[in-house]
């Protein structure tokens, strides 16, 4: 599996070689390493999704600025205004071009829609057209659509941290189960289980806005909680809300049950608190996201509570 950073990367040599290959004047050596290359899955993933696009970039050749781009990455090398040198495809500039087009054409194409998701223990960063920033979390389903006149997110389930590009005459929203959250240019965090969803604001400030209720609005430090009837507004600690995109789960004087669901979202494995009288034990501290063993052994020390493994699954019993 690939990070985003992978992602990226592959993505910067499949423009280079696309840029390459149309230029017209590639050895039978370079071909050859170019086949070799392409033979790897991500690879030819990256490269037909390049291939995609920039025949998608015909179809708004209409658009001024996007078919001025397209006119640069076409024509043949001249002068440009201040002595630069405009190359034909084969030169690296025309990577830039098709990638500077790319983010035109999917901050603007009516209707276009992108998907991402994670799987359980994964996490994911998104860098989008418009500048925003995205973290996945966990088992995390979102769906993302760049309009020309509002941005519009649906969080199908999980976690996700925004850091958004605010945009005056084109708002970010984001809607998840019968909630909407309309960004103020701000930093803030989202999770739904279904059950329970709960928006919790870093920096700036958002509008939530949820059915048959009254529209809140939230700042820093400032958490709402929204499960079935109930809304709840109440402080939240910025160090824990966001711990997970540095890796780390944060508690702070937490319900071990609490902390035990926590974990089990990451795995391996699953925590149990197979005494109901252990569920209410607080607890603090900082561990590594996935590193269980580190959070059942500290709680053996700290607490009268002794882990039983059985199966896939560690029980904690009182000692």
């Amino acid at each position: 599996m690939h990070d985003a950073h992978d992602i990226e990367a592959i993505r910067a040599e499949a423009e280079r070689w696309f840029a390459r290959l149309r230029g017209g004047t590639c050895s039978a050596a370079e071909r050859r390493a170019f086949a070799a290359w392409h033979a790897v899955e991500a690879h030819a993933a990256a490269y037909a999704e390049t291939e995609r696009l920039w025949a998608g970039m015909d179809a708004l050749a209409g658009d001024a600025e996007v078919g001025e781009w397209l006119r640069e990455a076409r024509r043949p090398g001249r002068r440009a205004p201040g002595g630069l040198r405009r190359l034909r495809w084969l030169s690296a500039a025309a990577a830039v071009a098709l990638a500077c087009a790319a983010g035109a054409y999917y901050a603007t194409r009516p209707g276009s829609v992108a998907h991402y998701a994670t799987a359980r223990g994964e996490q994911r960063r998104v860098d989008l057209a418009d500048g925003t920033r995205l973290v996945l979390n966990t088992d995390t389903v979102l769906e993302v659509r760049l309009g020309r006149r509002e941005r519009t997110l649906h969080l199908e389930k999980g976690e996700a941290a925004f850091e958004v590009a605010h945009e005056a005459g084109r708002p970010f929203v984001v809607h998840v189960g019968d909630s909407v959250v309309t960004d103020l240019g701000t930093r803030f965090v989202v999770r739904s289980d279904g059950a329970q969803t709960v928006v919790s604001v870093l920096e700036g400030e958002v509008a939530v806005d949820r059915a048959g209720h009254a529209t809140a609005r939230l700042t820093p430090g400032e958490q709402l909680a929204m499960d079935g009837a109930d809304w709840q507004k109440r402080r939240a600690d910025p160090a824990t809300v966001d711990a997970w995109t540095q890796g780390r789960l944060v508690f702070r004087a937490t319900p071990l049950a609490e902390a035990v669901a926590q974990a089990n979202r990451y795995g391996p494995g699953r925590l149990v608190v197979a005494d109901a009288s252990l569920r209410d034990y607080r607890i603090s501290g900082e561990f590594r996201i996935g590193n269980t063993d580190a959070l059942v052994r500290a709680l053996e020390s700290a607490f009268p509570i002794r882990a039983e493994a059985v199966g896939e699954e560690t029980r904690l019993k009182r000692r």
